[in-house]
């Protein structure tokens, strides 16, 4: 039995020793005694021991021995001479031992492929197992990393959430703040607008009346400040949502009733999605056409499609506005009054992307022209013939 532990030169010795050995037997035993095959057969013995030796051509010249061995042996036994059909014997087993030899050097070769593959596959496996290991380690390093990640993530929002929860209160806080106090001034505020009136109608000097005419102005002129901080405020408030324009018109125009001024629109189906400040918008167009265009009796409201853009638009027949102050109008404190209509429109109108400018001819009326982005805008086809 071959030790498996044994080095293949080891081994590779020791196989051919033992053909060496087993050879000198048969051979003697050939000699000695006139068997015929009996005896030849064990030389297919030592022809399938070569299939073990390292050399590829082992079969080839073990069989080349073997024949010497055959034909030394009938030579020498002398078994010609007693059996003349001894040598075709000898020939034909000659004969067949070289057939045997191919068919063995046939195995000898499937045997090395089928090491070689059996060594290629275990090197393929051997590396699929480090592959394998290579990759447990480098998922099990993510899977750490990851682990520490949404650890600190889930910190960073909650941390995230206390803030806002900190800026939610604080909001609420100010605001409540900045109502009370908006509340406060408007009310002392009426009060010494009544206390002028008091004083006006027991007076007659003309000084003090003039000086009670500018302290009313004053006071109304404070009271429109505290209206705008409270509207100023409310921008952003309320999520913006869809509204439409005609009733938005509508309302506002019922809300400044004017003899003599006419407000028409053709804003039918058309809706915006704006902030819900949008109603302050067509209030202030309108207030700021009939307080500033000294003899306005026309207001219109139209829309067209301008590209992408559906621009609504304001026009009315009044003074108009002069070319230089066409880029300041929108200015916060810029105008003839409080100076914060139009800022304030301009105002709740950037939140939503949505821009406005003034288009009118100075002399022939104002112009404002509201454009509407793309998304921002739809007409409803359906209630387009009337809202």
């Amino acid at each position: 039995m071959i030790n498996p532990k044994k080095t293949p030169e080891e081994r590779n010795r020791a196989i051919l020793v033992a053909m060496i050995c087993f050879g000198i037997v048969i051979f003697i035993a050939d000699v000695f005694f006139s068997l015929g095959f009996v005896i030849w057969i064990l030389y297919f013995v030592l022809l399938l021991m070569s299939v073990w030796l390292n050399t590829r051509s082992a079969p080839f010249i073990t069989a080349w021995l073997i024949t010497l061995a055959i034909l030394t042996g009938s030579i020498v036994s002398g078994a010609i001479r007693q059996v003349p059909t001894d040598l075709p014997g000898r020939v034909v087993f000659i004969m067949m031992l070289a057939i045997a030899s191919l068919l063995v050097w046939e195995i000898r070769t499937n045997y090395e492929r089928l090491e070689a593959e059996v060594a290629e596959r275990k090197k393929a496996q051997e590396k699929l197992e480090e592959l394998t290991q290579s990759l447990e380690k480098r998922i099990s390093e993510r899977t750490r990393e990851l682990a520490g990640t949404n650890i600190k993530l889930i910190e960073d929002i909650a941390q995230r959430h206390n803030v806002e929860a900190s800026l939610a209160a604080a909001n609420q806080k100010l605001s409540l703040l900045s109502q009370v106090t908006r509340h406060d001034i408007s009310n002392r505020v009426f009060a010494l607008l009544m206390e002028i009136d008091m004083a006006k109608a027991v007076t007659t000097d003309p000084d003090l009346l003039k000086s009670f005419e500018r302290q009313e102005r004053t006071s109304m002129v404070i009271q429109e400040q505290v209206e705008f901080a409270r509207n100023y405020h409310d921008i952003g408030a309320q999520a913006p949502g869809w509204y439409p324009v005609t009733p938005l018109i509508r309302s506002a125009a019922d809300q400044l009733e004017f003899p003599g001024v006419k407000i028409t629109f053709d804003c039918n189906g058309v809706e915006v999605f704006v902030d819900a400040m949008i109603s302050r918008v067509f209030y202030n167009l309108i207030h700021n056409a009939i307080r500033h265009g000294e003899h306005v009796t026309q207001i219109t409201f139209s829309h067209h499609i301008s590209g992408t853009d559906l621009v609504i638009s304001c026009e009315d027949n009044g003074i108009g506005i002069a070319l230089q102050e066409k880029e300041h109008i929108f200015k916060r404190g810029v105008g003839k009054g409080t100076g914060y209509g139009l800022f304030l429109i301009r105002e709740i109108l950037d939140i939503n992307g949505i821009t406005i400018r003034e288009t009118g001819e100075p002399g022939k009326g104002a112009r404002f022209e509201i454009a509407v982005p793309k998304g921002a805008w739809r007409i409803d086809d359906v209630n387009r013939n009337g809202d």
